[in-house]
Parts: C-alpha cells; structure tokens; sequence
C-alpha cells in the first residue's frame, strides 16, 4: 500500500477506514466485510486467501479501496446477523 492508502496490490488490505468491529463490537465490520481475526491477522494470512477474501467482498457488494478512485467516500453496507454464526 502506498503512504497517500491506495492499493499496489489485491494483498493489500481492503480497509476504507470505517471499522464497526473495533469501534462498535459489531461480528462483521460494517465498512469491508471482514470478522475481527481477519483484521487482526491479515498480513499473516496466506496470500491466496487474502486475494481470494477481497475477491469475495467485492462480490458481496463491500467498497473496497481496490474499486474505488481518489476522494470516494464509503458507504456502509448494512449486514443482518443469522443465528447460525
């Protein structure tokens, strides 16, 4: 990732700087997609899973610094817990 945050690569983290899971306790933050042990451990995660996680959350409908251009703004995505998880 370069100092002004844009992405280099699809390893990069897909973090728009909005993270319901630290702030707010929230399963699944609110901003990217991703559980709080993703964020947590994301750069020890193996590569693959992290292209392919990216992948998945784009598909899901998150905004991603990938997708996005200079000056966006995010717009939260509003995610409903299932009593499985």
């Amino acid at each position: 990732m370069r100092l002004n945050g844009e992405v280099e690569s699809m390893l990069d983290s897909p973090c728009v700087g909005w993270c319901s899971v630290r702030q707010f306790g929230d399963k699944y933050c609110k901003g990217c997609g991703r559980a709080e042990w993703e964020i947590k451990d994301w750069k020890r995660l193996p590569a693959i899973y992290r292209r392919l996680r990216v992948i998945g959350l784009a598909e899901e409908g998150y905004n991603l610094r990938h997708l996005t251009k200079p000056g966006w703004r995010p717009k939260l995505k509003t995610i409903t817990e299932t009593a499985n998880e």
